[in-house]
C-alpha cells in the first residue's frame, strides 16, 4: 500500500511537534488550565479549558480526559460546551454526596461542576452550573443558569460584574453549607458566597490585599482560587489552604502560583502572615492556574495539584498543540519548630512507569570530570543527592547537543538551585522563553543537598530539597539534543546517589 506523501508529512508532524510523553496535552488544538479536578471511583477526571476548533485562545469549552494512574490519559468528548453565545470558562467540581442540589437521586447523588459563563459578545461573566448522574461521564447544563449574574455580582465587583469568574465549590461540613470563592478579574480580591442547596448563593465576605499580612504589593491581579484542608505534618492540627494564581508579581515573571495558610469559619478566611520563603508553590515560568484534586478517598490521603504549563499564550512553537498539564505533584505542609513549608513532589505512579539507566552511588566528582555523557534520553526522571564542598557548583546538563543545553545548577556559596534556558533551544518565541531562574535552599540537616528532575520532550521541572521548592520551565531542544553531562566547578562534589530512569508509557 503507497501511503499519500501529505499523510506522512502530517504523521510526521504529530509525532515531532514537541509533544511530550507523560505529560498530559490535548489531542490537538489549546488547552489552558485545569478545571474541576475530581476522582470518581478509580477514575481520576481532568476537565481543562479547550478550544477544539483552533490553536489559539478562544471558543472555550471544558475539554474532558480520565486517567486511572495520573500517567496514562484518555481523549474524552468535550464535558461542558461553548454554546449560545456562552462559553464555559474555568470552574471546580464536587461530589454532592447528599443530593442537596436535587440534581440526582438519594441513591445516586450527583457530581457537580461550576463554571463562569463568558459572554464574548459584551463581555459579561455570570456563574452557572452543570451535573452529571453517570459518574462523570456526561454533564447537562442546570436548567436554572446562572445561579449567580451579573447583576448579582455587581455590587462586589467594580467593573459591574464583567471580571467575576473561576467559583471554586466546597461543601464545608462544620456549617452545612456550600461555600464558592470567586476571583474579580484585575481587582487583587476574592469575594465568598454560601448556599444551602449549590444553587442560590447569598454574598458573605471579601478577602484583599489589605487583609494578607506581608503580602508584597506588586503582586497583582489574582484568579483561580482553590481553598482545602491540609494536614500539619509533625503536629495533630490542620490548616486551611488558599491558593490564587496572580497575574503579576512571581519570581520568574508573569503568573505565578501561590498559596496563603489561615482559618476558615464557612464564610470568611483570615490569612497567616505571609512568610516570603513560604509563599511561592513554583519558581519557574510555567506553573499556573493550579488545582486541587477533589473526591479523593482518605485512603491515599494525598492532596495532589496540577497546573497549566505554558505562560506565554499562543507564542510557543507547537503547531498541533498549545498548552501542556504540569505533572501531577502532591502538596504537603511541614512544621519544624515554629517554621512551615510548603512541600511537593511528583506523585509515586510515575516510578511504575521508570526504568533505570546508569546508578551511581558514594563517588567524588572534582573539577574537569564529566558524568552520565553516555546516557540520555528526551523523557527522564533524575534524582542527585549530594554533598558539595565550599564554592563548589554543580550542574547538571540535559536536553544537550552541540551548544544546545538545558542546565539545572546548585551553588553552594549561595544555598542558590536554578534553571537555566539561556541555551535550551528555541527561545525566539517570546522575550521570557529564556534566561535564568533561581530558588533559594539550604542543604538538609545532615548536609546534603536533594534535587529532582523530570525531564519531558518541552519541559523540565526541577524540585529542590525533597520538594521545598519547585522550578518548572519550558524548553524547546532539537530532537537530536537527548544529551547529559554532569559537572562540578569550584570545589569537588561528593554525590551519595544519582538515579537516572527512563521513563516509558510502554
Amino acid at each position: 500500500m503507497i501511503v499519500p506523501t501529505l499523510l506522512l508529512l502530517t504523521a510526521q508532524a504529530l509525532a515531532d511537534d514537541y509533544r511530550p510523553l507523560f505529560h498530559f496535552v490535548p489531542e490537538k488544538n489549546w488547552m489552558n488550565e485545569p478545571n474541576g479536578l475530581i476522582k470518581i471511583d478509580s477514575v481520576w477526571h481532568l476537565f481543562y479549558q479547550h478550544n477544539p476548533t483552533e490553536n489559539v485562545w478562544g471558543n472555550l469549552n471544558w475539554g474532558h480526559a480520565t486517567s486511572t494512574d495520573l500517567v496514562h490519559w484518555t481523549h474524552e468528548p468535550i464535558a461542558i460546551t461553548s454554546e449560545d453565545g456562552v462559553e464555559a470558562f474555568t470552574g471546580t467540581s464536587y461530589y454532592d454526596a447528599e443530593n442537596t442540589s436535587g440534581l440526582g437521586t438519594t441513591q445516586s447523588p450527583p457530581y457537580l461542576a461550576w463554571y463562569t459563563g463568558y459572554f464574548p459578545s459584551n463581555g459579561t461573566q455570570d456563574q452557572r452550573l452543570a451535573y452529571s448522574v453517570d459518574g462523570g461521564v456526561t454533564y447537562t447544563k442546570f436548567a436554572g443558569n446562572p445561579i449567580i449574574s451579573a447583576a448579582q455580582e455587581a455590587p462586589h465587583d467594580t467593573t459591574g460584574g464583567l471580571e467575576t469568574r473561576d467559583p471554586k465549590v466546597l461543601f464545608h461540613e462544620a456549617s452545612g453549607k456550600w461555600v464558592m470563592i470567586l476571583a474579580h478579574g484585575g481587582q487583587d480580591k476574592v469575594t465568598f458566597w454560601t448556599s444551602t442547596d449549590a444553587k442560590r448563593w447569598t454574598w458573605v465576605s471579601d478577602l484583599g490585599t489589605a487583609q494578607v499580612p506581608g503580602l508584597p504589593a506588586n503582586i497583582t491581579g489574582w484568579e483561580v482560587p482553590d481553598l482545602f484542608q491540609l494536614p500539619i505534618e509533625g503536629t495533630d492540627e490542620t490548616t486551611w489552604v488558599l491558593i490564587l494564581t496572580p497575574a503579576k508579581g512571581s519570581p520568574a515573571g508573569g503568573n505565578g502560583v501561590f498559596a496563603l495558610t489561615g482559618s476558615f469559619d464557612g464564610e470568611s478566611f483570615k490569612p497567616d502572615p505571609v512568610e516570603s520563603g513560604n509563599l511561592w508553590l513554583d519558581y519557574g515560568r510555567d506553573f499556573d492556574g493550579a488545582m486541587s484534586w477533589e473526591n479523593v478517598p482518605g485512603s491515599d490521603g494525598r492532596r495532589i495539584l496540577a497546573g497549566i504549563s505554558n505562560s506565554y499564550g499562543a507564542s510557543p512553537p507547537t503547531n498541533t498543540w498549545k498548552g501542556m498539564l504540569s505533572f501531577p505533584r502532591t502538596l504537603a505542609l511541614q512544621q519544624t519548630g515554629s517554621a512551615r513549608s510548603f512541600i511537593q513532589w511528583p506523585v509515586s505512579e510515575l516510578l511504575d512507569i521508570g526504568s533505570p539507566l546508569t546508578t551511581i552511588q558514594n563517588k567524588t566528582i572534582a573539577p574537569g570530570q564529566t558524568l552520565l555523557s553516555s546516557v540520555g534520553g528526551t523523557a527522564l526522571d533524575i534524582e542527585l543527592a549530594f554533598t558539595p564542598q565550599k564554592d563548589a557548583i554543580l550542574s547538571l546538563a540535559v536536553r544537550k547537543a552541540g551548544s544546545q543545553q538545558t542546565v539545572i545548577q546548585y551553588k553552594q556559596s549561595t544555598a542558590t538551585l536554578s534553571v537555566d534556558r539561556t541555551a535550551s533551544g528555541d527561545t525566539t518565541y517570546d522575550a521570557a522563553a529564556g534566561g535564568v531562574h533561581n530558588a533559594s535552599l539550604q542543604p538538609d540537616s545532615s548536609g546534603l543537598v536533594h534535587i529532582r528532575t523530570l525531564v519531558d520532550t518541552c519541559s523540565v521541572e526541577v524540585f529542590g530539597g525533597k520538594g521545598k521548592v519547585v522550578i518548572s520551565d519550558l524548553i524547546f531542544p532539537d530532537d537530536t539534543a537527548d544529551g547529559l553531562a554532569l559537572q562540578v566547578t569550584g570545589g569537588s562534589v561528593m554525590l551519595q546517589s544519582v538515579v537516572v530512569r527512563e521513563v516509558s508509557l510502554e
